[in-house]
C-alpha cells in the first residue's frame, strides 16, 4: 500500500509539473516493474484520458518531435544500469514496446507534446541517457517553493498551496495569492517562495501578515511563507510593486531592492527597481518609510526619510539618492491597470509599452524617441495606442509576433 501510494504522488508531480530529476528516476523504476501494470493502467486512465482505449496515443504518437521523445524514453529502458544488467535484458524488448511501458511512454509524451513548455521535456545528457529538465513557459506565472518546487500559476484559476509537508499554507482564488495567518506560529527559521510575474501581466499577492502586494509585469518577490516572531518582515523585490502593508509597530516591514532598502511601520508605497533601469525609485502615499543602503540601517547620517507625495531615486551608478515632491499617480496608476505619461519622453513610454504587452519594439524612428507626450490608456490594445502617438508625430511601423518596429515616414521634419 505505501508503495502504491508513493507511485500515486510521483505520478501526480509529473501532472503538476513537479517532478525532480530524482524523482523521475524513481518513477521509472516502477514503471519497469510489472507487479504494477495494474496501479498504472488505473492511474493513466483516470487522470489522463478516462477511457483504456490506447489507439487513439498511437495516433498522436506520429509527429517527428513526439516520436523523438518516446525514443527517449525507450532508451531509459534499454541503458546499461550500474549492475551490468539492463532493463530490456530483465524484460523482453518486444513486451517494453508493445505493452504496459508502450501505453506509459506513449502517455507521458502526449503530455509533453500537448503542455509543451508547462511540463517537463527530456535531453540526453553526456553519456546519452534521458535526464529531465526544466521547460516552464518564459511566460507564465511561477511560484518557487521552498522546497525547490515550482508551480505554474494560472491566471483566474482556484487552489491550495502547500509546504513539503502538505500543510495548506496558502490559496489562490483568481488573480490573487493569499498567504494563511498564523499568528501562533512557533517557526523558528523563515522559510521563503518567489512568485515571478513577467511581462505582459500582473498579479496579486497577500502575505500572512496581512500585507497586500500589486505586482507588475515583470516582477519577482521573495517572501517568507510566514513571518517570525521578533524579526523584522524582511521581502526582496525584482522589478515594481506597490505595497499596502499591514501594521506592526514591534515588526517593522523591509523592502529589499538591490542596494536599497525601504522600511515601514505600516504605509502604501511604490517601488520600482527594473535592473535595465538607472535608478531605484521609491514614491510615498500614505504614512512614511526610512530608505537606506544595504547593510547600514544602524547609521542615522545614511538613512533617509521620505514623506507622502515625494519619491526617493537611488542612482545605481553614482551610489546617490535624491528626493523631490513627484505627482503620485504618475507612478502608481499601473497597478489599476492604466498607463499614465505626464510630460513624458517616449523612450521612457517605449519600455512600459514592452513591459505591459511583453513585446519588444525597436525604434529607428530617432526624432519619435525623445518627443514628450501627455497621455493615458487602459484598455487599448498595443496598435490602438501606437496610433494614438501616430496622430501627433507621424511615423509608420511593422508588427510581428513578439517585435514591433517603429519607422520613418516620408515627411520632413
Amino acid at each position: 500500500m505505501a508503495r502504491q501510494t508513493e507511485i500515486e504522488k510521483l505520478f501526480q508531480n509529473f501532472v503538476d509539473n513537479t517532478l525532480t530529476k530524482a524523482e523521475y528516476n524513481v518513477l521509472m523504476e516502477y514503471i519497469k516493474d510489472s507487479k504494477y501494470e495494474r496501479k498504472w493502467e488505473e492511474m493513466l486512465d483516470g487522470h489522463l484520458f478516462g477511457t483504456k482505449n490506447s489507439s487513439n496515443l498511437e495516433e498522436k504518437k506520429t509527429n517527428d518531435r513526439t516520436k523523438a521523445f518516446y525514443e527517449k524514453v525507450i532508451a531509459q529502458l534499454e541503458h546499461q544500469d550500474k549492475t551490468g544488467t539492463s532493463p530490456s535484458q530483465r524484460f523482453p524488448k518486444n513486451k517494453i514496446r508493445r505493452g504496459l511501458f508502450y501505453k506509459v511512454a506513449a502517455s507521458i509524451v502526449v503530455i509533453v507534446g500537448l503542455f509543451f513548455g508547462y511540463q517537463k521535456g527530456f535531453l540526453s545528457n553526456d553519456e546519452g541517457i534521458p535526464t529531465v529538465v526544466n521547460t516552464i513557459d518564459p511566460n507564465a506565472i511561477i511560484l518557487k517553493q521552498g522546497n525547490g518546487k515550482v508551480k505554474v500559476v494560472r491566471e483566474n484559476d482556484q487552489q491550495n498551496i502547500v509546504d513539503a509537508k502538505g500543510n495548506i499554507i496558502g490559496s489562490q482564488k483568481g488573480n490573487q495569492l493569499t498567504y494563511k495567518t498564523d499568528k501562533g506560529s512557533t517557526l523558528k527559521e523563515l522559510v521563503y517562495n518567489e512568485l515571478t510575474v513577467p511581462y505582459g501581466k500582473r498579479f496579486d499577492l497577500v502575505l500572512s501578515d496581512g500585507t497586500h502586494v500589486k505586482l507588475n509585469a515583470g516582477t519577482s518577490l521573495r517572501y517568507p511563507v510566514q513571518f517570525i516572531n521578533g524579526k523584522k518582515r524582511k521581502v526582496y523585490l525584482k522589478g515594481e510593486a506597490y505595497f499596502d502593508v499591514a501594521k506592526d509597530e514591534a515588526h517593522p516591514f523591509v523592502v529589499n531592492a538591490n542596494e536599497v532598502n525601504v522600511q515601514v511601520l505600516g504605509t502604501e508605497f511604490n517601488i520600482s527597481f527594473y535592473p535595465e533601469d538607472s535608478n531605484i525609485n521609491t514614491v510615498l502615499v500614505k504614512g512614511a518609510i526610512n530608505l537606506y543602503e544595504e547593510n547600514k540601517e544602524n547609521d542615522q547620517n545614511a538613512i533617509i526619510p521620505l514623506t507622502p507625495g515625494h519619491m526617493a531615486s537611488w542612482n545605481k551608478t553614482k551610489k546617490k539618492m535624491s528626493v523631490k515632491k513627484v505627482d503620485v499617480d504618475l507612478y502608481t496608476a499601473w497597478k489599476d491597470g492604466i498607463l499614465l505619461f505626464r510630460g513624458t519622453p517616449f523612450n521612457s513610454i517605449r519600455k512600459k509599452l514592452e513591459r505591459h504587452f511583453d513585446i519588444s519594439i525597436e525604434n529607428q524612428n530617432y526624432f519619435l524617441e525623445n518627443q514628450v507626450y501627455t497621455a493615458s490608456f487602459m484598455e487599448e490594445s498595443i496598435d490602438e495606442i501606437l496610433d494614438a502617438f501616430k496622430e501627433d508625430t507621424p511615423f509608420s511601423y511593422e508588427m510581428g509576433n513578439d517585435k514591433i518596429i517603429l519607422l520613418n515616414t516620408d515627411q520632413s521634419y
